[in-house]
């Protein structure tokens, strides 16, 4: 079969040509046909100056050409690979993924992440993701977010070094038509929480609440941080003369923590906690509607203990809080976790400006004086007969002064 425009033109029109590769196809054999019916016929060059102007290779537009002429329009429908079969996902995989969607709204990549952890089910989070589109659980919401001036991404490693407060307000969650207010505890290392429930906010309920954290926490806190509203501060309601020492400042003076504040309007700051209400939005809040606040009580201390104890999280390598928690006290104890000491970092000078310590130094002396322990305990097993224990201490002694003055020679030149 020869190109002919009439024929390419009517295949053009045809209802299968609403698709644009084959109705580009068309119109790069439409303009060969053209160039086909002068004199000269087509040339290699013809080939080459349609192809460059359909973005393609003259080695197509032959394969089309011969694909034309062989089958028509059929040839120029473009094959589709066979390919490998789609597994469907069935069965306990295909129910456990309906669970976790419908209560915890959670996404493909935390899915998998259980699924494999906690069950053994290894599956792809491609298979999870079109499981959850084909059965309508995923909605295309296309926002943008708003550029934020605080990118730096901070990474602690100490449990309670680091730790987050907030509360959150729930007008509309009880049955009485009662207002709460959901005060939030975080920690940044190791993501574990506690939360309690209240009618009202304020001092006295944020010091009944961090009683109660200080109560139930597995680790030690040393830095507690909140935003600057009246149950954390009086910093912008006290009078300048006379200004006031708010309960929260008092308690954490009594436990040794250092209770920091974050510039006023920048929330950002607090991101932790932030996202930690919107993952009970998720994952409890839109499940449950309390009678009254005992029962609202109820519900939370049974979420962050499930949280604490099952949620698994990316930061922690899949890992929950208390599995976190519990390898950190084992790296602890294994001597792993070293923390710096604080004389190795900053140390007075002569003139009384704070400068770096020479920490190197520092740990070369402990180095020697391990060894020269080491020394002493062998040589305490080769004690001659008519050498007593007192004598041989100090000798040793005597070595050790002459040693320790050699080296303070040495620094000083």
């Amino acid at each position: 079969m020869d190109l002919k425009i009439n024929e390419l033109r009517l295949a053009a029109k045809q209802k299968i040509c609403k698709c644009p590769r084959i109705k580009g196809r068309l119109l790069a054999l439409i303009e060969l046909a053209k160039r086909s019916q002068s004199k000269r016929g087509l040339r290699e060059l013809d080939y080459e100056r349609v192809a460059a102007e359909f973005g393609k290779t003259a080695r197509t537009l032959h394969r089309w050409k011969k694909t034309w002429d062989e089958q028509g329009i059929k040839g120029v429908v473009p094959k589709v690979s066979p390919g490998r079969k789609k597994r469907p996902v069935s069965g306990f995989t295909a129910k456990k993924i309906i669970e976790y969607r419908r209560k915890y709204n959670w996404g493909a990549e935390v899915i998998q992440a259980h699924l494999r952890v906690d069950y053994g089910q290894i599956i792809s989070e491609d298979r999870i993701h079109r499981f959850l589109s084909r059965k309508g659980f995923l909605k295309k919401i296309r926002t943008k977010k708003p550029k934020s001036k605080h990118t730096k991404v901070v990474k602690v490693e100490q449990p309670g070094a680091h730790t987050q407060n907030d509360v959150k307000h729930l007008p509309h969650i009880l049955q009485s038509q009662e207002k709460c207010y959901v005060y939030n505890f975080v920690d940044h290392a190791s993501k574990w929480e506690f939360k309690h429930a209240y009618l009202s906010y304020g001092p006295a309920e944020t010091k009944e609440f961090v009683e109660r954290v200080l109560k139930h926490c597995p680790f030690q806190i040393t830095r507690w941080q909140t935003d600057n509203g009246i149950e954390f501060t009086y910093k912008y309601v006290s009078i300048v003369d006379k200004p006031r020492k708010h309960a929260l400042d008092k308690i954490c003076e009594k436990n040794n923590i250092r209770h920091v504040l974050i510039p006023p309007g920048e929330k950002e700051l607090q991101g932790l906690v932030e996202r930690n209400h919107r993952m009970d939005e998720d994952e409890l809040y839109h499940r449950i509607q309390p009678r009254n606040i005992h029962e609202l009580n109820r519900y939370l201390e049974a979420h962050y203990k499930w949280k604490n104890s099952n949620r698994r999280r990316k930061i922690l390598n899949w890992k929950t809080p208390n599995e976190w928690l519990s390898n950190y006290d084992e790296k602890i104890l294994s001597g792993t976790v070293r923390h710096k000491d604080p004389l190795d970092v900053v140390s007075p000078a002569p003139n009384g400006v704070l400068e770096p310590k020479d920490g190197w130094l520092r740990g070369f002396e402990r180095a020697h004086a391990l060894v020269a322990r080491q020394n002493v305990v062998e040589a305490m097993k080769t004690v001659g007969p008519g050498q007593t224990r007192q004598n041989f201490f100090e000798e040793n002694k005597q070595t050790q002064e002459q040693a320790q003055s050699v080296r303070e020679s040495k620094k000083a030149a």
